[in-house]
């Protein structure tokens, strides 16, 4: 075999090899948009099992609302302003206004 001959063939190796890897290629894209079409028609049909309800909340009991907190507050290594950052972080992140929590102490951890 020459090398024109040995060329040729190494060109349609290289040819035959980079037309499957573009075929396969387009079938995995075919593949992917079928995929994609079955999964938004799923969820475009699917029904909620358990309808979402508003979250209740109960009431305070009775006794809560008669009693008063006097407000002292132990600080232990944290200065005034730092515990009031915290309380308002706090009443920030779970919603809960901050004159309906009651914070006994606040303590550094290190």
């Amino acid at each position: 075999m020459g090398a024109g001959e040995a060329l040729m063939v190494a060109l349609s190796g290289f040819l035959v090899v980079f037309l499957m890897l573009i075929i396969l290629w387009g079938i995995i894209v075919m593949i992917n948009k079928v995929v994609t079409a079955i999964e938004k028609k799923a969820e475009d049909t699917a029904v909620p099992s358990f309808p979402e309800e508003p979250v209740r909340q109960e009431a305070p009991a009775a006794e809560s609302a008669s009693q008063t907190y006097g407000g002292e507050i132990a600080l232990y290594d944290v200065d005034e302003k730092t515990a009031a950052t915290i309380m308002a972080i706090i009443s920030h992140e779970t919603k809960i206004p901050l004159n309906q929590l009651v914070f006994k102490s606040i303590r550094a951890v290190e």
